[in-house]
């Protein structure tokens, strides 16, 4: 983590002309895995932000700068957001006049949630059907995959227990470059991996339920609409 502490503090410093450097340096001169190329992406993006700011056209003050952090937050993960998004600084619980931050949403935010609870009917209320007929496969194939697991283990009394530690047993969806390389290691060892979990489906006629909930005005999750 020093390292990557360090490309943060020298993208601060970064200006139009040594910017393509500063790039170069973090995509060439280092070998990521799964994890520091996160650091390097987001070290080069504030890298470019504090040059353009750092530019005889820059020099914007806070309330623009949380403009342009929202702008970088929506446009890189957030582009179809439909009702707002919000920050929580978990800090603030120290304080109590932010109380209201983590058990209420604003009329305005609700009043999206609602529209956009209905669009969701309206936009899925054909696939309903489908998606209970997927739910229902996929409590069939759980309770197969229970089965299947308890046999599995039962043929391979070698292994510790499966609920002990599950992930030891099934294929890698994601990791690091050591991860992976563990992970062939497996494979070519002959390793025995335990069945494959199903997917549970994406949307569920719960998430209908829970849409015309919203549309019907019933607030979720015990939050309170702050008044403005």
């Amino acid at each position: 983590m020093k390292i990557q502490n360090e490309w943060y503090k020298e993208a601060k410093k970064q200006t139009v002309e040594t910017l393509p450097e500063f790039v170069r340096h973090l995509t060439e001169d280092y070998s990521h895995d799964y994890g520091t190329i996160c650091h390097a992406v987001a070290a080069a993006g504030i890298a470019a932000m504090y040059a353009v700011n750092n530019s005889p056209t820059g020099g914007i003050p806070g309330f623009q700068a949380g403009c342009l952090m929202w702008k970088a937050i929506r446009e890189w993960n957030f582009q179809n957001n439909k009702t707002g998004l919000k920050i929580l600084d978990y800090d603030n619980i120290l304080y109590p006049q932010y109380k209201a931050s983590f058990i209420s949403i604003s009329s305005e935010i609700w009043e999206s949630v609602k529209k956009e609870a209905q669009n969701k009917i309206n936009q899925n209320n054909d696939k309903v059907e489908k998606w209970k007929v997927a739910h229902d496969k996929w409590v069939v194939d759980m309770e197969k995959f229970k089965v299947d697991v308890v046999e599995w283990q039962k043929q391979h009394p070698e292994y510790p227990t499966y609920e002990d530690n599950p992930k030891f047993y099934e294929h890698l969806g994601f990791g690091t470059e050591k991860e992976w390389d563990e992970e062939t290691e497996k494979q070519e060892s002959g390793f025995m991996f335990a069945p494959t979990e199903p997917c549970n489906p994406s949307a569920s006629p719960n998430v209908i339920t829970h849409w015309q909930s919203i549309v019907n005005g019933n607030v979720p999750f015990g939050l309170k609409i702050e008044e403005e």
